[in-house]
């Protein structure tokens, strides 16, 4: 019984065959035009509140943005790859009669982290409750 042996030129076939069907998993594209977060305190859009977010808590700023009156705020030039989460820093942006409480920021933002926006475009942030103190006196 006779063998085939393989001829050069298929063994190049298989091969290319095998790299081009091998690609490696790349992370889709992120349409910068889509990823947003919305501000969200007592059911109410929150506007003016200025967002950084980072790959880590002590990480660089790798983009920011300042809620609108809907309290969306939209991100452009988010990094390629992006991270497996980001790390988010917030900030009152107003010089309105109110201002978001550091303390209690400070803690929410350490366990907050928003997925990539790749996979989720449009993300929600509820400020928990007393985030925003009245800078104006009752009496």
């Amino acid at each position: 019984m006779a063998i085939a042996k393989p001829s050069w030129l298929s063994v190049v076939g298989y091969c290319v065959i095998a790299i081009l069907g091998c690609e490696t998993q790349t992370q889709p594209d992120v349409d910068n035009s889509k990823a947003s977060v919305q501000v969200i305190y007592q059911n109410e859009p929150l506007a003016n509140v200025l967002i950084v977010l980072k790959t880590s808590k002590a990480g660089v700023p790798l983009t920011r943005s300042i809620s609108d009156r809907s309290g969306r705020a939209s991100f452009q030039n988010l990094p390629s790859p992006e991270p497996e989460q980001y790390a988010v820093f917030m900030e009152s942006n107003s010089d309105g009669g109110w201002i978001l409480d550091s303390r209690i920021m400070t803690k929410f933002c350490d366990s907050l982290r928003l997925k990539p926006f790749s996979q989720v475009p449009n993300q929600i942030i509820e400020l928990p409750k007393r985030a925003v103190q009245s800078l104006s006196l009752s009496h």
